[in-house]
């Protein structure tokens, strides 16, 4: 569905570009029914996420890791998809409680209307910040045929 389709039903809302794995796997069974609940899915649980696409149409995923360190934190895109990851390799005497849970969270751009590796990622006060630019659309051109 595009983001057009998307805004035609409900002009509230601007639909992201980017899904979890989990979302695709019920895709198909729950689009027509409700979408805006397969984004819900994605962004609940550990750590809290949330995923929307700016004014600029670049899609950003926010990551609340308060008390997690910028070096513990790993960012990988391969191909169409984003992971982001911490090892927490934390001590086990450490008195910190949250912040010692590892975790892994993979994003797919199904679309393939982002460009990955343009990523640009940013880590201030606990909150992770990653903002995907769109792929420029290729514009027409015209090719000469030249006579032999």
């Amino acid at each position: 569905m595009t983001n057009t389709m998307m805004k035609i039903i409900d002009g509230n809302h601007r639909f992201p570009h980017i899904v979890g794995r989990h979302t695709f796997d019920q895709f198909f069974d729950q689009i027509f029914d409700d979408p805006f609940s397969m984004v819900k899915k994605e962004t609940a649980g550990y750590p809290l996420t949330d995923l929307y696409t700016d004014e600029s149409e670049s899609q950003v995923i926010e990551m609340a890791l308060a008390g997690f360190a910028m070096e513990e934190l790993n960012i990988e895109v391969k191909d169409n998809s984003i992971t982001i990851s911490c090892a927490s390799d934390t001590p086990a005497g450490d008195p910190r409680r949250i912040a010692r849970r590892a975790f892994t969270r993979s994003f797919v751009d199904y679309d393939q209307k982002l460009n990955m590796v343009s990523a640009d990622a940013t880590f201030l006060n606990g909150l992770l910040q990653i903002v995907i630019p769109r792929v420029e659309e290729t514009k027409p051109t015209t090719i000469d045929i030249q006579y032999k």
